[in-house]
């Protein structure tokens, strides 16, 4: 199970400046333990989110490949330690910044036991993180979409 989401601070910010637009934020969930995470970030920003639901575990897209025509300026792959859910993305830099968190479950991360995929993601990213707090991923949306 893979889902997505797109997110855009409403309003307007300094007018004129260059890193004055509004920034548009993907936050990919891999796995159905991280549902709930979604779950809790659309609940929150309803109006300011563009869903396009589950992606086909089997395809291999970019990670920052836009969404309803929005490309996105920071993504966010969130996923579960542990979780077996595939990874249906190319594994190259993107565009846009990449953060990668792995949610801990028990105890501290096996770097071992991760798939090639999840490290090879981590080599990748701008921002890795593991973290027991699933809210972290919430406040990590807000201030990148601020």
């Amino acid at each position: 199970m893979i889902t997505q989401t797109i997110i855009r601070r409403p309003g307007k910010r300094i007018e004129g400046y260059r890193n004055s637009s509004p920034r548009f934020i993907k936050v990919l969930g891999v796995g159905e333990k991280v549902r709930d995470v979604i779950a809790d970030i659309n609940a929150d920003e309803r109006d300011n989110i563009l869903m396009t639901g589950s992606l086909d575990p089997h395809g291999l897209q970019p990670m920052d490949e836009p969404v309803n025509g929005i490309k996105p300026h920071a993504v966010i792959v969130v996923h579960e330690q542990g979780d077996q859910d595939k990874f249906p993305f190319l594994i190259e830099r993107t565009a846009s910044m990449l953060s990668f968190v792995i949610l801990e479950t028990k105890g501290v991360l096996h770097e071992e036991a991760e798939s090639n995929k999840v490290r090879s993601i981590r080599a990748i990213a701008d921002l890795f993180v593991t973290t027991s707090d699933r809210g972290f991923v919430k406040e990590l949306v807000s201030n990148l979409a601020s």
